[in-house]
């Protein structure tokens, strides 16, 4: 779970991070300067937050669980989703602002 995690986290900062900075070089108001950079850096951290979130919830459930309580990966899934969506996104806020601030640092 962790490895598949940080696949995602990576995948989602870079590609996040490219595709806005595409973007916002296209309109009028952002040159190629640091707040460019962050702004597309913030946006990369909320996608790869977005992109990581229901992984990162069930594989902190699954360690936390004590030994036999999931049988696979859907069972943690089954038990989450049973209380709604929400349940997959918990831990959303601290997680982005860990995420968000980073990954400014990582990708210059």
């Amino acid at each position: 779970m962790a490895v598949t995690r940080g696949a995602f986290v990576t995948v989602g900062q870079i590609a996040f991070y490219e595709q806005v900075k595409q973007v916002l070089l296209t309109t009028s108001y952002f040159k190629d300067n640091i707040i460019t950079h962050f702004t597309s850096s913030f946006v990369a951290g909320a996608g790869a937050t977005l992109l990581t979130m229901p992984l990162d919830v069930m594989k902190t459930r699954m360690m936390n669980a004590p030994p036999g309580t999931y049988s696979s990966l859907f069972d943690c899934f089954k038990d989450i989703i049973k209380f709604g969506p929400s349940g997959l996104f918990k831990g959303f806020i601290p997680a982005f602002i860990r995420l968000g601030k980073i990954s400014y640092l990582i990708i210059e």
